[in-house]
């Protein structure tokens, strides 16, 4: 299996027999596992005890004794006081490797991380994922590797392209203490509606997002609004508008990092936002399924009440 995996990322390699294990550290390893997963006690003891009665595939390694994959059977070896252990050696220093290079190792670790001994956790296989997409892996390619499902491939795919944006307008991903993007908003930076606004209404709303501890569907819909403005100049005017409406929200997300709700009011604005899109075109909304009609004339009714009263209230 390994062989294969190996020639298909196009490693030249060679076998040795007898790899001396004195040679690797665990401070030298593609990583691919979160710290401490690399030989679980429990595992390094399983795979000691069979051993003794079945042959385990050979560890992969580069030519500077970097570990690619086999962390566990070197423990487990080094356990049976047996310091050498089947080899396959690649033909490449993890030292001189270019970035590309080592993201192939990377793939290469995670491929055979994924389909022998423990699979990799949900954060390792999103950190994987990286590397392959870095190297041009079509999503169904990373399944087949690491089996990740192709929403999470798309997930990581929206992440890396607003870290891109994010950097390019001169912020970063995640800020310190309370002003990090959460993973859901940066999701929703690196999806096509933030995208496509320009550099400066983009950094703005990367900005209010910070400051106010935007989730993914506000991102979304204030990149729709900004973007429907018109121009650059009326997105800017619409963002300043949200800072001031958000102002007590800002506050308390910088003392206390919690991220909130947008107020009832703001939240009604975006309901009615939703109904008055079909001025002109109400016939949209009618009901035509006679079981539910009276049901339907009931929450309108009810509806127009409580708005009514609201707006005797507001006024």
């Amino acid at each position: 299996m390994a062989i294969v995996e190996i020639e298909r990322l196009g490693f030249a390699y060679s076998e040795v027999a007898q790899f001396d294990l004195d040679r690797l550290s665990t401070e030298r390893r593609v990583q691919v596992r979160d710290h401490g997963k690399y030989a679980p006690k429990d595992e390094v003891q399983r795979y000691a005890v069979q051993m003794e009665h079945s042959q385990f595939p050979p560890i992969v390694v580069t030519t500077d004794d970097w570990i690619v994959d086999g962390n566990t059977r070197i423990g487990a070896s080094i356990t049976r006081k047996n310091k050498f252990f089947p080899a396959i050696v690649l033909d490449v220093d993890w030292a001189g490797a270019s970035s590309k290079r080592r993201n192939e190792l990377t793939a290469l670790a995670a491929t055979l991380n994924s389909q022998n001994g423990r699979a990799l956790t949900r954060k390792e296989a999103r950190n994987a994922t990286q590397s392959l997409i870095a190297l041009g892996w079509k999503t169904e390619q990373i399944g087949r590797a690491i089996g990740v499902k192709p929403s999470v491939v798309t997930q990581v795919r929206k992440e890396i392209d607003a870290a891109a944006k994010l950097e390019r307008v001169g912020l970063k991903a995640n800020g310190d203490d309370n002003h990090g993007v959460p993973a859901a908003s940066l999701r929703a930076l690196g999806g096509k509606d933030a995208l496509n606004l320009n550099d400066v209404p983009y950094k703005e709303l990367a900005t209010l997002t910070q400051e106010a501890g935007l989730n993914a569907g506000e991102v979304t819909g204030f990149a729709r609004e900004m973007k429907t403005s018109g121009s650059d100049q009326a997105a800017l005017d619409k963002i300043q508008d949200l800072r001031a409406e958000m102002g007590d929200r800002i506050r308390e997300h910088e003392l206390t990092g919690r991220r909130t709700k947008p107020p009832m009011s703001r939240q009604l604005r975006q309901h009615l936002g939703n109904v008055v899109k079909f001025a002109g075109r109400e016939q949209e909304l009618l009901e035509t399924d006679p079981e539910v009609s009276s049901q339907h004339v009931e929450m309108i009714e009810k509806s127009i009440k409580v708005l009514s009263t609201l707006l005797g209230m507001q006024r």
